[in-house]
């Protein structure tokens, strides 16, 4: 097992609810190609551009992803990816046969390819049978339905009672506004949910302002002090460890 460090929270109390970020955390993404996807969308519509106009269609969505989707993180907006994909494809005029959410699903098979972290299988089988309510809330530009399509392909959505993507609420971690979300979404106090993610300033930061337990999945990152981060893991072996230990279903 992976050592654990010492909560920084005094008092720390087993949760009734875990909430898991998506990317980094439970899969992995080990291919992105923006191109294919694109090129798998203009294969639903029902004209084929034109060379000089397919051209300018990837200059523009290069430009889209550029001023756009590049700088989420910055202003902790998110615009979901139908609105951006129209912000390129309305300016050509161009119409398909398929709605925009088969689209999406459309562009994100033939762009991702994504692996399950090391070890979440088990991880999530131990806590279900903690009697855990579990979910997940992504920062993604990308729908629910996505989400739980991707999460499916690894047999993981079966694990998930909500599945949250700040797509569908204008907002972004670490924006505590969509935590407070998840949390009434999941149906416990903030107080007995702990939240897990990868990243620091996104998922530790938000969790903390929302009022969860922050766990920090560092993966061998060295911790860095001082750590906001409640708890720090370094696998699921050790988080496993820490919330069945003794404790089931947030009773003592």
């Amino acid at each position: 097992m992976a050592p654990l460090h010492s909560p920084s929270v005094p008092g720390l109390t087993a949760p009734r609810a875990l909430l898991f970020d998506y990317g980094g955390t439970l899969v992995d993404e080990v291919h992105y190609d923006p191109h294919a996807g694109l090129m798998a969308v203009l294969a639903r519509a029902e004209r084929a551009p034109a060379p000089a106009v397919l051209d300018a269609i990837v200059d523009r969505a290069a430009r889209v992803a550029r001023e756009v989707a590049d700088r989420r993180d910055e202003h902790h907006v998110e615009t979901p990816w139908p609105s951006m994909a129209r912000l390129v494809h309305d300016v050509f005029g161009t119409t398909f046969i398929d709605s925009w959410s088969d689209l999406e699903l459309r562009f994100w098979n033939a762009a991702v390819r994504t692996e399950p972290t090391p070890g979440i299988h088990a991880a999530l089988q131990a806590f279900r049978e903690a009697g855990l309510r579990m979910g997940v809330l992504s920062n993604s530009s990308f729908g629910a339905h996505v989400i739980r399509h991707e999460l499916s392909k690894h047999q993981l959505d079966a694990f998930f009672d909500v599945v949250l993507v700040t797509a569908d609420y204008a907002v972004r971690k670490p924006n505590a506004l969509v935590f407070d979300v998840a949390v009434a979404r999941l149906g416990q106090p903030a107080a007995s949910t702990w939240f897990v993610g990868d990243r620091l300033d996104t998922d530790v930061a938000g969790a903390h302002s929302a009022g969860l337990t922050s766990v920090w999945y560092a993966r061998g990152e060295e911790r860095p002090e001082p750590c906001a981060a409640a708890v720090v893991v370094t696998d699921w072996t050790a988080l496993v460890a820490l919330v069945t230990g003794g404790v089931r279903a947030g009773g003592s």
